[in-house]
């Protein structure tokens, strides 16, 4: 893995500009079916399209409050460090895919993803 570019001190639309260069983790997961808010058709009118939609909820900004708890809480329960990524990755053999880790597992070629989810839709992840 590349980095691409710094994301620390760029604009939110800069950040999903350089997005739409590639396949996410998170498109990766529309492509394939598992999210059922973002279709594979949507992924792809979004990537070939030059408009910059930002999309956010009461979930995604609560999401974003939590990451840093998550992120303690691995911490504790691993014994594991992480730190933030503050870039965004490009495969070198395959620079379609894309890296927007939330943190960095410290000593290993791994990153954390930190997600939480309601209650109320746990049913959605069996």
């Amino acid at each position: 893995m590349r980095k691409l570019v710094a994301t620390n001190n760029i604009e939110k639309d800069e950040w999903l500009k350089h997005r739409k260069r590639g396949i996410t983790g998170t498109d990766a997961g529309a492509i394939t079916g598992m999210n059922p808010y973002v279709s594979a058709m949507e992924v792809y009118q979004d990537k070939i399209s030059d408009e910059i939609v930002q999309f956010d909820n009461e979930s995604m900004r609560q999401g974003r409050d939590l990451e840093n708890y998550v992120a303690e809480r691995f911490m504790e329960n691993t014994g594991l460090k992480v730190r933030k990524a503050n870039a965004i990755y490009q495969n070198e053999e395959h620079p379609i895919m894309l890296a927007d880790f939330d943190r960095l597992i410290v000593g290993q070629k791994a990153g954390l993803e930190c997600k939480t989810v309601s209650p109320y839709s746990a049913d959605k992840w069996k």
